[in-house]
């Protein structure tokens, strides 16, 4: 009895208490927003430039564009995707526990909050963090160094979260 004890809890990693700014997160959401749609911004930026010879009033349609409509495509990534209630679990200040089931976050104000591996729909790893998308522009940061160790970091990348994700998919 004693020896599946141990095993279930060499199973998970709890982190250092942790949190990401708004602005970072902000910043993978436009990064991610912009790689997705960058090719449309673009081919409006070409258009606009080839008009722009034939009649130069175009180019006053080039800085509506940059001073009204991208202004509110940030305004819309933001109370849309960044304020979103399944984001505030990378902003707000807890530690986080790693295991077969999830991620489960435990908040300052003892609140607990999971995230099943099958709510999880793609990983990017970065040199700074962990990012696990939830649909396409809502996803959880987790800092790599919130890890106890490195070895922490080494034992959830290939013993918890390769199985989780490959089972997923």
């Amino acid at each position: 009895m004693q020896s599946r004890v141990s095993y279930m809890e060499s199973k998970r990693i709890v982190t250092k208490p942790c949190q990401v700014s708004p602005m970072h997160y902000f910043g993978r959401l436009l990064r991610t927003w912009l790689y997705r749609n960058g090719v449309w911004i673009v081919l409006i930026v070409a258009l606009l430039v080839m008009l722009s010879i034939h009649n130069p009033l175009f180019i006053y349609v080039g800085l509506m564009l940059v001073f009204l409509v991208f202004p509110m495509i940030l305004y819309h990534l933001w109370f849309a995707y960044a304020l979103h209630p399944d984001c505030r679990a990378s902003i707000l200040s807890k530690e986080v526990e790693l295991s077969e089931q999830g991620i489960t976050c435990h908040f300052d104000d003892n609140r607990t909050e999971t995230i099943g591996w099958n709510q999880i729909i793609d990983v990017k790893i970065t040199s700074s963090d962990l990012v696990f998308y939830l649909s396409r522009y809502l996803f959880f940061v987790l800092p790599c160094d919130s890890f106890q160790s490195p070895d922490d970091l080494d034992y959830f990348l290939k013993k918890i979260l390769a199985p989780s994700m490959k089972y997923q998919n």
